[in-house]
């Protein structure tokens, strides 16, 4: 038993709302066009969940064997750090999790339609060379990487499995939940500047420097709520979205905490913003999806 809530624990299953709100949104969006398929928006998150596991092993595995993980009390997965695990075993679930993932996007695109294929591509390769082959989270690109994956293309997926069909509508939908999960990976990297900065490995925070990257940081939670209200008077959205407008006060709590930390340079503030953007990111997606079965129901 102990072994298997190790294997839980390295897993992060707790971080997998990351992974669920842009499938669901870009599901109900679907539903909102009228096309919408259970058994589809089933598999499409079983296949967001493992790519997003996978991502979370190998990132565990690549931080440990690149010396960057070295205190336990520092790290939110330091099973390796403490020997819980030996590193072949993460590397192996990883690559097994992972091999997983794309059999099952291959039956996703059977089942649907075979452009799939380039979402597919694009998800497997973002997960497997995050910090393993190509490394590019090494190279700064951690955040972008984050938007674009964690965000655009989800939601764009799960719309595109339900409907086969790809409309900007899709792409501007998914902008608030991108900025949101980018913000997120931001935070860590704001919690982590002096450790990467001590192993001379390069993110999003170290190249755009401690102004820049708390300036982002900012813009990214505040800019969903400018999208949203956007494809409302558009009428790309329901109305019903603006319920994430009851997310104002959890966003002014990070943005003061983020711009506390900067002021003061102080690294509890800052250890605090990936938490407490995980929490905006899910509640913010949680309404969204909810103003769209709403509008779908009514």
């Amino acid at each position: 038993m102990k072994r298997l809530l190790d294997w839980l624990k390295v897993m992060r299953l707790w971080s997998l709302t990351a992974s669920t709100i842009p499938v669901v949104i870009g599901a109900a969006l679907a539903a909102l066009d009228g096309k919408f398929s259970w058994l589809m928006l089933a598999l499409t998150l079983v296949c967001g969940w493992t790519l997003h596991i996978a991502t979370n092993l190998l990132n565990t595995y690549g931080d440990y064997v690149a010396g960057i993980d070295q205190k336990a009390e520092t790290l939110t997965s330091p099973q390796l750090v403490t020997g819980v695990f030996q590193p072949i075993e993460i590397f192996r679930a990883g690559i097994g999790i992972l091999a997983f993932a794309t059999a099952l996007a291959a039956v996703i695109v059977v089942l649907s339609d075979w452009r799939l294929v380039g979402f597919a591509v694009v998800g497997v390769a973002g997960c497997g060379f995050y910090t393993t082959g190509l490394r590019y989270k090494y190279l700064g690109l951690g955040v972008p990487a984050a938007f674009f994956l964690a965000g655009v293309v989800m939601v764009v997926a799960s719309y595109f499995v339900q409907t086969c069909t790809l409309t900007w509508a899709a792409v501007i939908v998914s902008l608030p939940i991108s900025c949101l999960v980018g913000a997120l990976l931001l935070g860590n990297d704001l919690r982590d500047v002096a450790s990467d900065r001590e192993m001379k490995i390069q993110t999003t925070a170290l190249f755009l420097g401690k102004r820049g990257a708390y300036a982002l940081f900012c813009t990214l939670h505040l800019l969903p709520y400018a999208v949203i209200a956007c494809t409302v008077v558009t009428g790309i959205l329901p109305c019903w979205c603006l319920l994430t407008l009851l997310t104002a006060p959890l966003t002014f709590g990070v943005v003061k905490t983020a711009l506390d930390g900067f002021r003061m340079d102080d690294t509890t503030k800052a250890a605090k913003l990936e938490g407490m953007t995980a929490g905006t990111h899910f509640v913010f997606g949680l309404l969204m999806v909810s103003g769209l079965v709403i509008a779908v129901v009514w």
